[in-house]
């Protein structure tokens, strides 16, 4: 026969319970990616780590390439990001790249690392990283914001990016034709172009991307979608 809890160990299990609810993943994407002619695999997911701070990761492999990324931040009451900790770590073809950006609380300066050493980089409030501010995206089209700009740190270089509505198209996921929203990377540069298609009836969620580059291309496709009840609120 078991024992009865004590009123401590009762309270303990109840703390652990509710740490392992935490953790659960908001968000679970996985896609089908084509780089340069080869297959990958990548999945995303988004987690909560408690006291308003959340975890975005992005994991791809294939047989030639394994690239993450993870962007650790915060979000407030009125909806303000502040980026903490995104670390990039690739290898493709055997060649390894790794760095990270660490972000001050004022949001004022990020210090970039790598191998050979480390710099700071002066940024305004609002700066995101490379990850998140397609996270960032997703929650302005949910909320139909009408402003797609975003200003990131891209390595140690400061980035700004534009995004277009650009029209509405019919994809399919699981079979089922699926609305989307198609929109457009604004470029000055002509061999480049980046298109992005995102599914309002599912957490406007990024269905399919392609890219394309002096010749090269770069693409992923949805194909599983996982995200919480939760998520939806959380989007908002």
């Amino acid at each position: 026969m078991f024992k009865r809890m004590t009123p401590a160990l009762l309270l303990l299990v109840l703390l652990c319970a509710g740490r392992a609810q935490a953790t659960e993943p908001l968000l679970t994407t996985s896609y089908g990616a084509q780089y340069k002619g080869f297959d990958l695999a990548l999945v995303r997911t988004l987690t909560p780590l408690g006291n308003d701070r959340f975890v975005f990761e992005s994991r791809a492999s294939g047989s030639i390439a394994h690239i993450e990324e993870s962007s650790t931040f915060s979000r407030d009451a009125n909806g303000h990001w502040t980026p903490e900790l995104y670390r990039y770590n690739q290898s493709i073809l055997g060649i390894s790249k790794k760095y990270e950006l660490r972000f001050d609380a004022a949001g004022k300066t990020v210090t970039y690392s790598d191998k050979k050493g480390q710099h700071a980089i002066g940024i305004t409030p609002g700066t995101l990283d490379p990850l998140l501010y397609q996270l960032k995206l997703q929650q302005d089209l949910a909320r139909q914001s009408g402003n797609y700009r975003y200003r990131f740190v891209s390595r140690s270089k400061l980035k700004d990016y534009r995004f277009d509505i650009a029209g509405r198209d019919r994809l399919k996921l699981k079979g089922k034709s699926v609305n989307t929203l198609r929109l457009n990377k604004h470029d000055n540069d002509a061999s480049q172009e980046t298109l992005l298609w995102f599914s309002p009836d599912n957490g406007y969620q990024l269905m399919r991307l392609r890219h394309t580059e002096d010749g090269d291309s770069y693409s992923i496709s949805l194909n599983t979608l996982q995200q919480s009840p939760a998520f939806t609120t959380w989007l908002q």
